[in-house]
């Protein structure tokens, strides 16, 4: 076989990385990632995407919130698309307090609700990081093993990363509701996120087909990332064979 011929998905001749540096590259790939795409498609143009193909871009909201005299007022994709917009620059941490003009439509258990989300993304956006940390840093040991070795780690390491948000992918799209609810009591432990959807605005202003649309949206694109890194390791993995074995044929002509 010439150096030219050397397969795409060949092992490193200068040895394989450690099994825990790719499950580390795998596990930061992936938390980095999911919240980086999930704030990036919390904007504005996903939420009427989203909405208009939902079919919720014309709602009615409650007011004043909580109130058994509360009145259904018609409300357009451009006032949903507004409320998003303040909610998601709090949660995201953007803006220091909630919108307070807004205090007529959700009561006071939505605005705690809402809290609690924004330390849930305080605390993703930390763990993003240390994410990336970790990619650096069992990037920089594999190196010193060599490009070959280099090139499985980021290889073995993405499609591990895509396979885990595959599966749950597919689960999600069986057992939207389920996996939901699970996701909820996982990082809402308090119990304050059930709200009644005939009553309350924030399930109105975002109904299940918001956070399917999104789910679907960011499990999409990372699996679509995890495979162009994928394919770039096996890249790294060809050219560091081919290099090596370009560097031993010198050696033996001389």
């Amino acid at each position: 076989m010439t150096a030219g011929e050397v397969p795409l998905w060949n092992s490193a001749r200068s040895g394989r990385p450690k099994r825990w540096w790719t499950a580390l590259f795998a596990v930061a790939l992936a938390v980095s990632g999911l919240v980086w795409l999930a704030m990036a498609f919390a904007g504005d143009g996903t939420y009427e995407a989203i909405a208009r193909d939902g079919g919720f871009d014309r709602t009615a909201l409650l007011s004043p919130a909580g109130s058994p005299q509360a009145t259904a007022r018609p409300v357009t994709i451009d006032a949903l698309v507004d409320l998003h917009r303040s909610w998601s620059a709090y949660v995201l941490g953007r803006t220091s307090a909630p919108p307070s003009r807004a205090s007529e439509l959700f009561t006071a258990d939505e605005y705690r609700h809402m809290a609690d989300v924004r330390g849930v993304f305080a605390a993703a956006r930390a763990a993003m990081m240390a994410g990336l940390v970790a990619l650096a840093l069992v990037v920089g040991l594999a190196l010193r093993r060599g490009v070959p070795a280099t090139g499985l780690l980021v290889r073995d390491g993405a499609i591990a990363a895509g396979a885990l948000v595959l599966a749950i992918a597919l689960g999600a799209a069986v057992a939207f509701e389920p996996l939901f609810l699970l996701f909820h009591f996982v990082f809402f432990p308090q119990g304050n996120f059930l709200f009644d959807p005939a009553t309350s605005n924030l399930v109105r202003l975002y109904p299940e087909p918001y956070w399917y649309g999104v789910t679907l949206r960011v499990g999409g694109s990372f699996i679509a990332l995890a495979v162009g890194v994928a394919i770039a390791g096996a890249l790294l993995v060809r050219a560091g064979n081919v290099g090596e074995r370009g560097g031993s044929a010198m050696v033996t002509r001389r």
